[in-house]
């Protein structure tokens, strides 16, 4: 058996994960086929510091022909709340009231860091629950090496080719086989207040499409409706982490780069990552985002004490007719090219008792057929996972009706997948450290990505 993966890495990115916030390397670091269980795994060891450790599992390989069945009963967990949360349950019940062999206990808990916490623990007592809708979801399997999913999506029934690519990426650990199945993803999208621009007399029709003109459009409005009250921005996002890795793909910044080795080396200081800084930085320097406020942004946006703000897609389901002013959105301005990292929640199969591995594929493959997942998106605002879906009379209607949803399902074009490695809750951590630091000049550009670099470095080479 491998060496024993040390506890603290389940906890500490529980800790650290925040909803919707997502790390990543480019998809050309990401070579090998996914639906292929990997033939070895980097081995590590690591304790926690009272010694307690947590046991990898052995490569598993899951049959491609289905078992003779037993009924069985599955523990659900779920990190989604809310329309999505409803939503998610309603068809689950729907599964449940359909199928003789599986009866489900759903469970809410919590939102993303919660359930990754509660996993976390639950994974060291074997007391996990079956199956889990959560955030970063490889890492509770494919960090176990549990590639067990690899087989599974082979089956000719759940048609594995029909994914859209990047979304298989974002379900794999290190770029290795795949471990999870995409629902409930999202990615940012730029929403605006409307009704504030149509005052300001702002004409929308032929919308910034780079940041620099997205910046000259927020300085004109700071002019027009900056008297409107003091706490008046032009723009903030909710998710900084999730925005500035997305702006430094934009602008050729790899990010983390993983070498021959199998390691995770950061390399989100060179210049280009430095231009991206900068600009952030001017943001705040000419009013134009408050300096540190982030965790405020989307009640700021919804007072309407803010024209723009960067939010997830999963904003289109909740805040329909829940403002006092017209939504509207428009695609993210980018810098060199066209780039949004892909964000949202994965299913995972948690138990390894071979009985209960087939009910969980019957139900993971009912959530995620083109016409259920197409339900799913259009009650929720995260984004179809098939590429059929695009195809469905209903989706059609939602994109030729619904401006939110037409802007949401058009950045597919363009959006890219992260993988999934051991501390990307504790480069989240550090990136959010950094700009709050910058924001708040204490630190020069440089240095602050020098340093979030450094920490980044250390905590990958203890690990």
């Amino acid at each position: 058996m491998k060496p024993m993966k040390k506890l603290i890495a389940f906890l500490l990115v529980a800790l650290l994960l925040l909803p919707g916030c997502v790390s990543q390397y480019a998809n050309t670091v990401n070579k090998a086929d996914p639906t292929a269980a990997p033939a070895q795994q980097t081995e590590t060891k690591t304790e926690t510091k009272t010694e307690a450790k947590a046991e990898e599992k052995p490569a598993a390989a899951a049959p491609t022909e289905a078992p003779a069945r037993e009924k069985q009963t599955l523990q659900v967990w779920y990190a989604v709340s809310g329309t999505s949360g409803d939503k998610f349950v309603a068809m689950s019940k729907a599964f449940d009231e359909g199928s003789d062999l599986v009866d489900l206990e759903l469970s809410y808990s919590g939102g993303s860091a919660d359930t990754a916490t509660k996993v976390s623990a639950a994974l060291l007592t074997n007391t996990q629950p079956d199956v889990a809708l959560m955030y970063a979801g490889p890492l509770y399997t494919g960090g176990r090496n549990d590639y067990a999913m690899a087989e599974l999506v082979k089956r000719p029934e759940f048609d594995v080719d029909d994914i859209f690519p990047g979304m298989l990426d974002y379900c794999t650990y290190m770029g290795q086989g795949i471990c999870a199945v995409p629902f409930g993803i999202s990615t940012q999208v730029m929403y605006y207040n409307k009704t504030l621009l149509e005052k300001a007399g702002v004409d929308m029709t032929n919308p910034p499409k780079t940041w620099q003109e997205f910046y000259d459009l927020c300085a004109d409005l700071l002019v027009k409706l900056g008297g409107e009250g003091k706490d008046f921005t032009a723009f903030d996002v909710s998710d900084a982490p999730w925005l500035f890795k997305s702006m430094l793909k934009q602008n050729g910044c790899e990010i983390v780069v993983q070498g021959e080795d199998g390691k995770i080396k950061p390399v989100y200081n060179d210049a280009a990552a430095l231009e991206v800084t900068d600009f952030w930085y001017s943001l705040v320097t000419s009013g134009i985002m408050a300096a540190g406020e982030h965790d405020n942004a989307e009640n700021r946006f919804l007072s309407g004490n803010c024209a723009f703000i960067a939010a997830t897609s999963n904003r289109i389901s909740r805040w329909k007719g829940a403002t006092e002013f017209e939504l509207g959105a428009i695609e993210m301005p980018y810098f060199k090219d066209q780039s949004l990292a892909l964000g949202g929640n994965v299913m995972v199969i948690l138990t390894d008792d071979p009985q209960k591995v087939e009910a969980a594929w019957e139900y993971v493959s009912y959530l995620t057929t083109a016409e259920n997942n197409a339900e799913f998106a259009l009650a929720t605002g995260y984004l179809p996972i098939r590429k059929s879906e695009l195809n469905n009379p209903d989706i059609q209607k939602a994109l030729s009706e619904n401006a939110l949803y037409s802007i949401a399902f058009k950045q597919l074009d363009y959006t890219f997948a992260y993988t999934h490695f051991e501390q990307m809750g504790t480069m989240d951590s550090l990136i959010r450290n950094m700009l709050n630091k910058l924001e708040k000049n204490r630190g020069t550009s440089q240095a602050l990505l020098d340093k979030a670099v450094k920490d980044l470095q250390s905590e990958i080479d203890e690990g």
